[in-house]
């Protein structure tokens, strides 16, 4: 890790996969269980989307550190009879070239998904598919969320398979992973960053449930509390949850502000339990007044959380572990537990006091990348700069312009690197080629915690004779008219997340691309943030005041790619009713050198000129913009 800001864990002794010595561990413990196969998924017991390596068992048994992939790990005799290595990855659009790459194929076979692709339906296919060797399969119950076990159960009933719940961190010993342990402190934002109280987010928070399960009532036949008398329970592990709810941060682990703990909500009392590796770490939210810290002892959680007589348990299916619930269920035998949680929209519309901060740290973040991105075209031509010095520039221009964290790892490529949308390995042996394509996708936190997020790419031109290929030229020009059809449009207000991906993924289709991935996604205490996203089939509505990408790319393996994004205020559109707009509040220029003229229509280039002009005034400028 290269990272100099005040909240980093560059100190971390590295870990490196010794994948041949996790597949003997593993198969082991499965032996020893009785498992034909065992879940392998790249969560936390806090379903934390970027896991280090050293916390990822999906890792240590693959070698591949995307963010998304999950997979089934087979006992020796299944592997063997089905002809397979032991270890089945399961990988999206954005990392089918990244897990050929980092993946042996003797030991682990990579299935790749096609775009909008469910990965657990395709988990489930393929279990099922191989049901006559396949009878009893295990899961981490602390690194599979509710969701996506009664998913799995669900999908594959014909197999009528035996399943069996790890929930003591067996398969973490099995393979000796180094796990995870913070100490930092969980802290409180004023209220004039947040815009809301944690009294007011636990009020509305009681109010949405009550609601809901008031609604509930009038169609359920079987229950029917009275909720004014019978507590309900509100569970979340999702470390933004807790951030939100409490107005906190704590920066527990890399590329996010948030921290780590469950947290139980009855009435207006707040239980908020630090399991083992994040159980010393100090509390201070002094606006809670009822605040009960509980530290790794799960029978005195059991014990507070028993005085009280709560007769509904809700939580979010995709916000919690499945060991979480199960252990709710033996405090609380006699209470139903309802699939509902409303913070995930709560999170998504942001308060004024909220987007100003946004527009606050996206000044800031495109001054930096403006400035590195100038670097990357031209800067050092002598020194032949690598990708690695590259990730360093733009950590060390966030930081002289107060940044305390990166909200995710940089991504820095050159070159044919950079068809890999989601390359992470900054190499300091790949130099910045003269006349290649150079990405730099990159955010950062500052003081308020949010996230910022942005993609620029640059052609490397230190010496004047150096020009654009024409292909460069052509996917640039294409990926740039795509951002602005998604930056410009009006959408209608009742329109969806899959609407505005397929305006802005035509503009790629009418020229022959497309792309593996979603056209953008929510930000907020987190890089990624529910309740928002732009992609095909994605039912989410246009949040007003919701913060989101647009990201349109295209890829070509072997060659190069280009990703542009710019990051939107959704707003109710103050000129045209039933109508949202988006206010884009990234400024950072584009380079000149590689947009083809003559693919822009008027309206684009009038959109092009006003752009530039706006970050000429700012210092943000790439490239000199013949339209001014």
């Amino acid at each position: 890790m290269i990272d100099r800001l005040k909240y980093h864990f560059s100190g971390l002794a590295p870990y490196v996969a010794d994948v041949a010595g996790t597949h003997a561990g593993l198969s082991r413990l499965m032996s020893q269980l009785g498992l034909d196969a065992l879940l392998v998924t790249s969560q936390d017991e806090f379903v934390t989307e970027f896991l280090p390596r050293r916390n990822d068992p999906r890792y240590a048994v693959s070698a591949f550190d995307g963010s998304t992939g999950n997979g089934v790990f087979l006992s020796e005799r299944v592997a063997r009879e089905l002809g397979v290595p032991q270890f089945v990855l399961f990988v999206d659009g954005r990392y089918h070239l990244q897990a050929d790459a980092q993946c042996d194929p003797r030991r682990v076979r990579v299935e790749k998904l096609g775009l909008g692709a469910s990965m657990w339906k395709a988990i489930a296919g393929w279990l099922v598919a191989h049901a006559a060797r396949i009878r009893n399969v295990g899961y981490d119950a602390l690194r599979m969320n509710v969701a996506q076990r009664e998913g799995m159960v669900e999908a594959t009933s014909a197999a009528n398979f035996s399943w069996t719940s790890l929930a003591g961190r067996e398969v973490d010993r099995a393979i000796d992973l180094p796990g995870w342990n913070v100490d930092r402190p969980i802290f409180e934002l004023p209220e004039s960053v947040t815009g809301a109280s944690v009294a007011h987010n636990i009020a509305t928070l009681n109010q949405h449930i009550h609601a809901y399960l008031g609604q509930t009532d009038q169609t359920d036949q079987t229950y029917r509390p009275n909720h004014a008398e019978q507590p309900v329970c509100f569970l979340t592990c999702v470390s933004d949850d807790l951030s939100y709810l409490l107005n906190s941060r704590g920066y527990h682990i890399p590329q996010a502000s948030s921290h780590l703990g469950f947290l139980f909500v009855i009435g207006e009392q707040v239980v908020l339990f630090l399991p083992e590796g994040c159980d010393t770490c100090p509390v201070a939210l002094p606006s809670v007044a009822s605040l009960q810290v509980i530290r790794r002892d799960m029978d005195e959680l059991a014990r507070a959380l028993g005085a009280f007589d709560v007769r509904h348990v809700c939580y979010s299916a995709d916000a919690v572990n499945c060991a979480l619930p199960d252990a709710v269920r033996r405090v609380w035998p006699a209470a139903v537990h309802t699939d509902f949680s409303p913070v995930e929209s709560m999170r998504a519309a942001k308060t004024p006091e909220v987007l100003d901060q946004f527009r606050d740290a996206f000044a800031r973040s495109s001054a930096a990348i403006a400035e590195t991105m100038r670097w990357t075209k031209s800067g050092d031509a002598g020194k032949r700069p690598t990708e690695y010095d590259l990730a360093r520039a733009i950590n060390d221009a966030y930081g002289a312009r107060g940044a305390v964290g990166l909200s995710f790892t940089s991504i820095a490529a050159n070159g044919a690197n950079s068809a890999s949308a989601h390359y992470t390995a900054a190499s300091d042996e790949v130099e910045l080629q003269e006349g290649e394509l150079v990405l730099l996708d990159s955010g950062a936190y500052y003081d308020s915690g949010f996230a910022t997020d942005c993609t620029r790419v640059v052609l490397r031109r230190t010496d004047p004779s150096t020009h654009a290929q024409p292909w460069q030229k052509r996917i640039y020009t294409v990926a740039l008219k795509a951002c602005i059809k998604g930056l410009v449009t009006p959408f209608p207000a009742d329109a969806t997340g899959a609407d505005v991906d397929a305006t802005v993924r035509e503009v790629c289709r009418q020229h022959d691309y497309d792309f593996g991935h979603g056209t953008g996604h929510g930000v907020g205490i987190h890089v990624h943030e529910g309740g928002v996203r732009f992609a095909p089939g994605a039912a989410y509505g246009l949040v007003p005041g919701a913060v989101v990408s647009v990201e349109p790319g295209i890829y070509l393996p072997g060659k190069g790619g280009v990703r542009i994004e710019n990051i939107v205020i959704i707003h109710p559109s103050e000129t045209e009713a039933d109508k949202v707009r988006f206010e884009n509040i990234v400024a950072v220029g584009y380079d000149w050198d590689l947009i083809d003229l003559d693919l822009l229509d008027e309206a684009e280039r009038d959109y092009l000129r006003d752009y530039e002009r706006w970050c000429v005034e700012r210092g943000t400028q790439v490239t000199a913009c013949p339209l001014l």
